[in-house]
């Protein structure tokens, strides 16, 4: 915060002296708080100076390097921790208490660790899934990465707004959104290494019927020999009446 100028401060302590008006009236009058008025005047007898203090050195950081290390080991061992729930790991591996607002301080600002999260399904990390991880790696290993061609959906409703905006502090910033939820849009689309090989935008959900057809007219009639077509477990992907296409 900017400190108040030294005109303002001569103001202040001379309608003091002028007398006849308490501290607290004084700070209404100048719009300044009351304990500022209390200090500056306590400052005026014991120094004259009624200057603004020049700090000499900066504040020492609540936690030194050793200590936000360890911060930063309790974040990664428990990365869905709250703020309190850190704060109180850090005293029992530390002995020093810090705040809530200056344990966030010390994750954003020393540290630079922000708040986010992806989640997954948990079988993802089951011992099945990743076997069968490692088995198609080592299944697709040797293909040329030229002959590679993925396919994907992807999909988004019309009626989707900007949940963020931007105006004045101390203003809202107003937006209108759809009433009724909008309809869905569809996007599948062929990526080849150098190329989009196909692509297709579908009203609602892609089904199995609207995906061979994608295959058969849009993808199929596009690839060459020794094209090889990557597909997830989607269960509109594992079609049988694909393979004699392919």
């Amino acid at each position: 915060m900017k400190a108040y100028s030294l005109d303002l401060r001569q103001k202040i302590v001379e309608a003091y002296h002028q007398g006849g008006i308490s501290q607290r009236k004084l700070a209404r009058q100048f719009g300044v708080a009351a304990s500022f008025v209390q200090k500056l005047l306590k400052q005026a007898r014991e120094t004259g100076n009624l200057a603004p203090k020049v700090r000499t050195q900066q504040t020492p950081t609540k936690l030194n390097d050793p200590q936000l290390e360890i911060l930063r080991q309790l974040v990664g061992e428990n990365n869905d921790a709250t703020l309190e729930e850190l704060r109180q790991l850090l005293h029992e591996r530390t002995q020093v208490l810090i705040s809530v607002s200056t344990t966030d301080r010390m994750l954003r600002q020393k540290l630079n660790i922000t708040v986010k999260k992806t989640l997954y399904p948990s079988l993802k990390a089951s011992d099945r899934v990743q076997q069968a991880r490692v088995e198609f790696r080592a299944s697709v290993a040797d293909l040329a990465a030229k002959n590679l061609v993925f396919i994907d959906e992807a999909g988004v409703n019309l009626a989707v707004v900007r949940l963020m905006a931007r105006s004045e502090k101390g203003k809202p910033a107003r937006g209108s959104q759809p009433s009724r939820r909008g309809q869905n849009v569809s996007m599948v689309a062929a990526l080849g290494f150098e190329q989009v090989v196909g692509r297709v935008n579908l009203l609602g959900s892609t089904d199995a019927l609207s995906f061979e057809a994608f295959m058969t007219q849009r993808v199929i009639p596009k690839l060459w020999k020794g094209a090889c077509v990557i597909l997830d477990n989607c269960s509109i992907h594992r079609r049988l009446e694909l393979e004699p296409w392919v």
